[in-house]
């Protein structure tokens, strides 16, 4: 049984010359009983 669906997912920081696409039109989804981490480095603004 599917719990959770994520289509088309873009995340961008910044603004113009600065701009950084973290994540660029992902998509996946999650079945009940598997376990999901996000994971990566913390940056401070």
């Amino acid at each position: 049984m599917e719990i959770l669906r994520v289509e088309n997912l873009t995340k961008i920081y910044g603004k113009e010359n600065t701009m950084v696409k973290a994540i660029d039109n992902i998509s996946f989804s999650v079945q009940k009983g598997e376990f999901v981490a996000i994971v990566g480095a913390s940056r401070k603004w």
